[in-house]
């Protein structure tokens, strides 16, 4: 029998702990992949559009679970387009018609790595909410397939619903990393962290 492992998330320095040790999160492992994704981007910019991004997620989060209607949304006295991507994502989850079985859930594989997923349908697919101005794909295709692995799914595809600011939302299939190459990318960014120290 497995012993279960003891995970918690440092959320004010976005950090995970398994088992008492802090792990890489999938945020760490697809930056180590991909380490001039945001080059050039000022941290105020990369800070501002995080916030908005958090906000998004947290306000969507709070009207699946209920804790707020679409009406009380309206009267919130917040970002407009905040207020339009929760619209649109309500738009987009009717003409989908994906149930929502759970959400903003953290997820584990092998006490080596651990990320969060936005949502997963009753059918297993695990779906990303993303705000950013642009879908960066091959992203999302290392970050959907990382979470499958942590979760235990094989799924060849994920989705992401896109709400960028302003504009209408989008889902869009994406093709996933396979287990084998999320496994590669767990080996090289494990021997680069052991060549840094």
């Amino acid at each position: 029998m497995t012993k279960k492992r003891q995970i918690e998330f440092l959320d004010d320095v976005h950090t995970y702990v398994c088992d008492g040790v802090i792990i890489p999160s999938v945020s760490e492992l697809i930056r180590f992949k991909f380490p001039d994704a945001y080059k050039g981007i000022p941290e105020k910019v990369l800070r501002k559009k995080a916030d908005y991004g958090t906000k998004v997620h947290q306000l969507v989060e709070d009207f699946v679970r209920g804790d707020t209607t679409m009406e009380e949304i309206q009267k919130k006295r917040i970002d407009p387009n905040i207020k339009i991507a929760v619209e649109q994502f309500e738009i987009l989850r009717k003409t989908w018609a994906f149930a929502i079985k759970d959400m903003e859930q953290i997820v584990c594989w092998d006490g080596k790595y651990c990320g969060t997923y936005d949502l997963r349908t009753l059918d297993d697919v695990i779906i990303d909410l993303k705000t950013t101005a642009e879908i960066h794909e091959e992203w999302l295709r290392w970050q959907l397939g990382l979470y499958y692995m942590a979760a235990g799914i094989k799924r060849d595809i994920g989705f992401v619903l896109w709400l960028p600011k302003g504009k209408m939302g989008q889902v869009k299939q994406i093709n996933v990393a396979t287990y084998e190459e999320c496994e590669q990318l767990v080996k090289d960014y494990n021997e680069a962290q052991s060549s840094e120290e």
